[in-house]
């Protein structure tokens, strides 16, 4: 399950798992396979940083409810499914499915695009992006300071560590104040455990490039032999051990609050997610390349939260994300991938009533009755839009853990996840 932050995943797999428990209850036990699913079982014992699906389920029944919170560090759900086997095979007994899934901070997705760059091109990147409004609002007098270091010179780390953490305040107003999603490094926001804080002790210099060399203990060495340990250890161990081998992915996408945010925020979503999509292997027209070495065949393109939007706009809402992808899922289905959307929302927040919303407002105890404005049918190139202008909601009262939660497409969805598999 790919993400970036705020994208909902842990939401999702608590949906799922809420799904999956009660598949007998919902929509999942008229539709194939699951009409023949026999038991379900969510396995915490010998399992590795479970998920806290408990944990998910309190926050979303407290008063008021509020939705659980965001994933800061890594987690694994471990569901064990039983089929009866049908046609020829009816006889032979239950059919037995394991389902891994990995929850992780959506920050960490954006660090999968450095392992194809060195620090000097690390560099002249960040240098691009903080040339460009509203980055280069949002840093401040930082970028002047990061402009006046000479980086041949020798390093003085007391400075280099107070100018990191004004690094990592410059992303959080990066992500909180604009919504931009292209957060580098992603640890410096969440680091996760076992990450001691010397390993993220760099910076990018505005004034380095790829062809920039310098003697040891300089700026430049300090910052670089760091960035190239936090790459080849944090990076591609995390991709190697959780990545590498994945032949079915879904994707899911906030789309409404970048088209709030406006044309930068949705560039800058653009760009982050064909950075992504372009560290991931996806499918070979060789079949003796994808038995050797599994690539993914099947993509799932989720835009998620489309609750908050009306019945009918909710597939206006998928058509933004594709035209967002448009060259990217272009590639993707070039090399055979399947690629399938789906309109999601995992847990349903609003109801409808006509031509109106009801829902509760996050943070407080009441509902309110809102008319969404209108999502455009498909993207323009210059992405200067409009957004809907929508209100930060709360889960729906009432969930409870033994009855399914309301959703949209979250059966479509688990169909397709098990497609060919049972």
């Amino acid at each position: 399950v790919t993400g970036l932050s705020r994208a909902g995943k842990t939401t999702f797999v608590t949906s799922l798992i809420n799904q999956l428990e009660n598949y007998q209850r919902g929509l999942l036990a008229r539709r194939a396979p699951f009409d023949r699913l026999v038991s379900v079982r969510w396995q915490r014992e010998g399992v590795e940083r479970p998920f806290p699906y408990l944990e998910a389920l309190q926050a979303l029944q407290a008063d008021p409810p509020h939705w659980p919170r965001s994933t800061a560090d890594m987690s694994r759900v471990v569901i064990d499914l039983q089929f009866r086997q049908s046609g020829l095979r009816a006889g032979l007994g239950n059919r037995h499915v394991r389902l891994e899934i990995l929850d992780y901070p959506g920050e960490w997705l954006l660090d999968l695009p450095l392992l194809q760059l060195d620090y000097g091109q690390w560099c002249e990147q960040i240098s691009a992006w903080l040339a460009e409004s509203p980055r280069r609002e949002l840093a401040g007098d930082l970028l002047e300071q990061l402009q006046a270091i000479d980086p041949l010179q020798p390093c003085d780390p007391q400075q280099l560590h107070v100018l990191q953490q004004q690094w990592v305040a410059f992303l959080h107003r990066c992500r909180n104040e604009a919504g931009l999603v292209r957060n580098q490094p992603g640890r410096f926001l969440l680091p996760g455990e076992g990450v001691a804080a010397d390993m993220l002790d760099f910076i990018p210099l505005p004034t380095v490039n790829r062809h920039t060399h310098a003697e040891e203990g300089s700026w430049w060495q300090q910052c670089q032999a760091r960035f190239c340990f936090y790459r080849d250890f944090l990076v591609r161990g995390f991709y190697q051990q959780h990545f590498s081998r994945l032949d079915r992915q879904l994707l899911l996408v906030d789309m409404l609050a970048p088209l709030d945010a406006g044309q930068p925020a949705l560039h800058d979503l653009k760009q982050a997610l064909e950075a992504v999509l372009g560290s991931f292997r996806y499918a070979s027209d060789s079949w003796l390349r994808r038995w050797f070495n599994p690539q993914i065949s099947r993509l799932a393109l989720c835009a998620t939260k489309v609750d908050q939007v009306a019945p009918a706009q909710q597939r206006a809402v998928l058509r933004c994300l594709e035209d967002l992808l448009t060259d990217s899922l272009a590639e993707v289905r070039h090399g055979g991938v399947q690629v399938q959307g789906f309109p999601l929302a995992a847990i349903r927040a609003a109801r409808s009533e006509g031509d109106t919303l009801v829902a509760g407002l996050a943070g407080t105890s009441g509902f309110v009755r809102y008319q969404p404005g209108s999502v455009p049918e498909h993207l323009p190139l210059d992405l200067a839009v409009s957004g809907p202008g929508l209100p930060e909601l709360r889960p729906p009262p009432g969930l409870h853990r033994n009855e399914p939660f309301a959703h949209y497409r979250m059966d479509d969805l688990l169909v397709w996840m098990l497609e060919g598999r049972v």
